[in-house]
């Protein structure tokens, strides 16, 4: 390929470099200073429900919408669910319908336990489900790739984890509180970024 080739491709292909956007995020998260694993907090440094308590608006993570379904959500957290200012996202709505293309057509409860899905989900209202942008889905992969790395996660865990940052981003972005019984995982996003914030329940 000739020199004057050359220079006309390279004026049509442009040149990779790391955005200003993309250099805050690693700037905000530091990877690089990030080199022992994350140990789980006790109990009593995490927040979790209280009856009184009125966290503002919740992130639901897909633990909720499971618990409710399954009947097992604590009762000290009705009041909350119902005073709080609820917020979805449709990657809890992914990992809820995911269960429909997985359970057995056959099996004589598939159509009844899709139908219970359908049914919760339509009670998410559109103006209250928030959409991961450019940053949340940038800022939840450098995090869930440094807490792969620190904790060693397997492919499945990392894949299982990106959900996880992708709602934990979101919340952060958008002064929410992500509502989960997921305490290994958003207890280890919250120490890597202390500014978003977790309201932790058990069944």
């Amino acid at each position: 390929m000739g020199n004057g080739c050359s220079r006309a491709v390279a004026r049509l292909i442009p040149r990779l470099t790391l955005s200003t956007d993309i250099r805050a995020s690693l700037r905000r998260y530091k990877p690089e200073k990030r080199r022992e694993p994350l140990r789980r907090r006790p109990d009593e440094e995490l927040n979790f429900i209280q009856s009184s308590v009125k966290p503002g608006k919740l992130l639901y993570d897909t633990t909720v919408y499971i618990d409710i379904l399954q009947d097992r959500f604590p009762r000290m957290g009705d009041f909350m669910l119902a005073t709080a200012e609820a917020w979805h996202s449709p990657v809890t709505e992914a990992e809820l319908t995911v269960v429909a293309g997985l359970l057995d057509p056959a099996h004589p409860n598939t159509r009844k336990t899709i139908e219970a899905i359908v049914v919760v989900l339509n009670q998410c209202a559109i103006h209250r489900t928030i959409v991961p942008d450019a940053v949340v889905w940038r800022e939840a992969g450098i995090l869930s790739g440094i807490l792969a790395r620190l904790q060693g996660y397997d492919k499945g865990q990392r894949r299982r984890l990106m959900n996880d940052a992708l709602l934990f981003v979101t919340a952060r972005r958008y002064g929410c509180t992500v509502l989960t019984r997921n305490v290994g995982d958003f207890d280890f996003l919250q120490q890597l970024d202390p500014a978003g914030r977790v309201m932790f329940y058990r069944v």
